[in-house]
């Protein structure tokens, strides 16, 4: 039997040169090569398709996002993102409370670094636009939630570091626990997975790895068995799940083609939006060093069960002193290369700290879009942290340099490849900045190395999986903003096309 399809007249920028065609059969690459050749592959049953000129790539693969969240951002929260000052966020959460009487309010998205404000919302402020039913408000990075009144009375954690009742604010632990407790129908969990699933496609992705995964896997499931996941899904849990994991001798990779179990999350530190990364020096503001929520000696032995299980371990790490008791913790644990272990997001860290993790063969997993989100002259890492520490903030190149393993992903603020991508092209500063080919590796072949599917995903080559993504041109040459995705293939069959 010949190819079910096959796509020609592309350029291939990740490609050998003079290769413009790829056959798919079976919803994988039978061959890549010439338009000449692999039109042979064909009989009459083919689909053939011209593209003349257009780019094809691997299918992007989103390193680090919060799946489920985002489709719920999209049908069901309150988004917030789209507010302009304080004011706007509370007359959106007012609108909703009077659409939701007696219903929980969850808002998401806010960012008060882009508010004429400038400030926090605070409890006060919740309790004016939303007076009768409890509601809560979640800062962009998920560290921080703001609270009403009402929603504070389901927190049971003491006043402290992480819990200012005056304020409403509650951060990391806390402020998980108070979210996992507001319950969702299935239904509206499922509807949300399959909306993700569409907004990925028109991006151009066609893998995930899910980062909130805990409570997510139930709808995951729901949503793969109805046939609605039309996105490869690689799904790390709470480190809190290892013992389960361990009862019921479950390693990394159990699943299937869509859904798979991809290791364990653990969080060292928070944000430096909300001043909850652990920092060596003081914030800039005067608000502390930020708070470590898991001690090395308890992450060195949890790193070495994790590697006795065949469980990856995806360490959130972002101020240096998060940086430093993970690396600890990794030489302490005598973890080995072939483990893969990796860093989430690893946002300051040092030219010192980035030759031992080199050593220790740990991957870095790193999102291009806070680049263009906070750093720069009067952005918010600026404000937070300084001039000095901004400047060196995000260091992919110093990262690639090393010969460190590099994986982009978003963190869902917001999901987009190609606008991760132009971040790092030509980023405020130099440590910052990626060359093109170096940018799209980690956002195919880099992340799919990260999650142990480099075999499968991430290359246009024979024998992998046929999940593919058109571009309007070929990002080598044409303008960034004159660069759209035009078609996502998901094992040879197309799941979007641009109207």
């Amino acid at each position: 039997m010949g190819a079910e399809l096959i796509v020609h007249g592309c350029v291939l920028p990740l490609g050998e040169p003079g290769h413009d065609a790829v056959a798919i059969r079976c919803g994988r690459i039978q061959a890549v090569g010439p338009r000449e050749s692999v039109l042979r592959l064909g009989d009459e049953s083919t689909v053939l398709l011209d593209l003349t000129g257009k780019a094809l790539l691997p299918g992007f693969f989103d390193a680090h996002t919060h799946f489920l969240q985002t489709g719920l951002e999209l049908t069901y929260y309150v988004n917030l993102a789209a507010a302009r000052s304080l004011s706007d966020a509370l007359d959106m959460l007012a609108e909703a409370a009077h659409k939701r009487p007696g219903q929980w309010v969850v808002g998401r998205g806010w960012d008060e670094s882009r508010w004429r404000e400038r400030r926090y919302l605070e409890r006060q402020d919740l309790d004016r636009a939303i007076p009768r039913q409890p509601g809560c408000a979640v800062r962009v990075d998920g560290h921080l939630v703001a609270c009403n009144t009402l929603a504070l009375a389901h927190c049971s954690a003491p006043d402290g570091e992480l819990v200012d009742r005056e304020r409403g604010h509650l951060r990391e632990t806390p402020a998980w626990e108070l979210l996992t407790s507001i319950r969702l129908d299935r239904e509206v969990e499922v509807e949300a997975l399959a909306e993700a699933s569409r907004h990925a496609a028109g991006l151009g992705i066609t893998s995930v790895a899910e980062m909130g995964g805990g409570t997510a896997l139930k709808a995951y499931q729901a949503t793969r068995r109805r046939g609605l996941l039309q996105t490869r899904a690689f799904v790390y849990l709470p480190w809190q799940s290892l013992r389960s994991l361990s009862e019921l001798n479950i390693e990394r990779g159990f699943g299937d083609d869509k859904l798979r179990l991809a290791g364990l999350k653990v969080f060292l530190d928070g944000s430096v939006g909300a001043a909850s990364a652990a920092l060596m020096e003081p914030y800039a503001e005067g608000e502390g060093r930020g708070s470590l929520l898991v001690e090395g000696g308890e992450l060195a032995k949890l790193w070495r069960t994790a590697g006795q299980e065949g469980l990856q371990l995806a360490v959130h790490a972002i101020g240096d002193r998060a940086i430093e008791t993970a690396l600890g913790a990794a030489d302490a644990a005598g973890i080995v290369r072939e483990e893969r272990h990796r860093l989430e997001h690893l946002e300051l860290a040092t030219s010192e700290q980035l030759d031992r993790m080199a050593e220790l063969g740990l991957v870095a997993s790193m999102q291009p879009n806070f680049v263009a989100n906070w750093s720069g002259r009067g952005g918010m890492y600026e404000s937070r942290l300084g001039a000095a520490r901004d400047a060196r903030i995000d260091p992919h190149a110093w990262v690639i340099a090393r010969g460190i393993p590099l994986a982009f992903g978003s963190d869902g603020m917001p999901m987009g490849a190609l606008s991760g991508i132009a971040a790092v092209l030509a980023p405020p500063h130099e440590p910052q900045r990626v060359g093109l080919e170096d940018a799209l590796q980690a956002y195919t072949s880099g992340a799919a190395l990260a999650a142990f599917a480099e075999g499968e995903v991430g290359q246009v080559a024979e024998g992998f999986r046929a999940d593919l993504v058109v571009l309007s041109a070929d990002p080598r040459t044409a303008p960034h903003e004159q660069v759209r995705v035009e078609m996502t293939f998901l094992g040879g069959r197309r799941v979007f096309e641009r109207r």
